[in-house]
């Protein structure tokens, strides 16, 4: 049985990222650019909300933004 890996990063940290309108949307990241298609959900670090871009797309309502859940 493989042994347990220590996170590499805080579960605290992490946000889920939800596309809440009916259009995909490119995300303009330092990491490069990532699309998140409509109706789907992906997972970021919490920094990425000081992204102008991200900050607008949350306040028009088109993304969703929750705390990570880990499943056990």
């Amino acid at each position: 049985m493989a042994s347990k890996q220590p996170f590499t990063w805080k579960p605290q940290d992490v946000i889920d990222v939800t596309n809440a309108s009916n259009e995909n949307i490119l995300l303009a990241l330092d990491s490069g650019p990532l699309r998140l298609d409509s109706g789907r959900s992906l997972r970021l670090t919490a920094s990425a909300l000081e992204l102008p871009q991200l900050v607008v797309l949350v306040n028009t309502g088109k993304v969703k933004i929750a705390p990570f859940r880990r499943r056990s």
